[in-house]
């Protein structure tokens, strides 16, 4: 259950520093960190702290990339 945490929190840190792919980063991210949570309430708490942090830093990178995104479209 750590694993896929940790690699929800590091597919979140990607979201936030990659421009187009971020999107999908942070899709990944945001998916597996759902994941980690849910399994995590009918389990012990191993791993929930990663998970929290990778739902965040998911969300607030494809988040910007979205924006981003769309700014450079309706700008054009």
């Amino acid at each position: 259950m750590q694993k896929t945490a940790l690699i929800s929190l590091v597919f979140g840190v990607i979201s936030l520093f990659l421009s187009l792919y971020g999107i999908f980063f942070g899709i990944i991210g945001f998916v597996l960190a759902l994941h980690t949570l849910r399994k995590a309430e009918n389990r012990e708490r191993t791993g929930k702290g990663m998970a929290i942090g990778g739902l965040a830093t998911s969300v607030i990178g494809a988040g910007y990339q979205i924006v981003a995104i769309l700014i450079l479209v309706l700008t054009a």
